[in-house]
This record gives structure tokens, C-alpha cells and sequence, in this order.
């Protein structure tokens, strides 16, 4: 019986450090920041790869960042846009959805 007791606890602790290694590599470190007006920084630990899909869910930019790269997305049209963050087997770590809108602002000035 006790030959069972320690088998048992050894699979329950093999699968617990198997767990924590498949939580670890789901929470990578990987974060989208808005810094500035339409410019996003991608910072990923390990690497990955940033894609942007427009409203249409077509592909327009894909590319493969070491580490983190500033974004500068002032040269999209209007509408909106999907910036998607892989992992090496191309499963999604995150993702951020927003929207460019050029705004006309008229004031008027008196003049004496």
C-alpha cells in the first residue's frame, strides 16, 4: 500500500510542476501600450510576432520583434484596426482593437 501512497504523490507533483510550466508559458510576459497619439510600443520577453488586420479582418503588417518596437501607425487611413500579438507556435498572447478617426476642429477668432 505504501508503494501506491508514494506513486500517487509523485504524479500528483510531476503534474503540478507540468501545470506551473503550461501557466508560465500562457502569462508571457507581453503588454501593448499606447504612447502617444497613434503610436503603440509592443514589448514581448521572448519574442513574437505583432500583426495588424483593418476592419475587413485583412492582414496589412506582420513582423517578427526580439524583444519591443515602437509602432507608429500614423500612416493608416481612417477605420478600424486589430494589432495581434503570436507566440512561436502562433497561438494569440494578446491583442488591442482601435480605431483612427481624423477629426476637423474650425474655431473662430475675433479680430478688432
Amino acid at each position: 500500500m505504501k508503494k501506491y501512497v508514494v506513486a500517487a504523490l509523485l504524479f500528483a507533483a510531476n503534474l503540478s510542476v507540468v501545470s506551473a510550466a503550461y501557466g508560465a508559458e500562457l502569462t508571457l510576459p507581453v503588454n501593448i501600450e499606447s504612447v502617444g497619439k497613434l503610436k503603440y510600443m509592443v514589448s514581448a520577453k521572448a519574442g513574437a510576432t505583432v500583426i495588424i488586420y483593418d476592419g475587413e479582418n485583412h492582414e496589412i503588417h506582420k513582423e517578427y520583434i526580439s524583444t519591443q518596437k515602437l509602432f507608429n501607425l500614423a500612416g493608416l487611413s481612417d477605420g478600424n484596426y486589430r494589432l495581434v500579438v503570436l507566440d512561436i507556435n502562433k497561438k494569440e498572447l494578446t491583442s488591442k482593437s482601435f480605431k483612427i478617426k481624423t477629426e476637423v476642429k474650425r474655431d473662430i477668432i475675433a479680430m478688432n
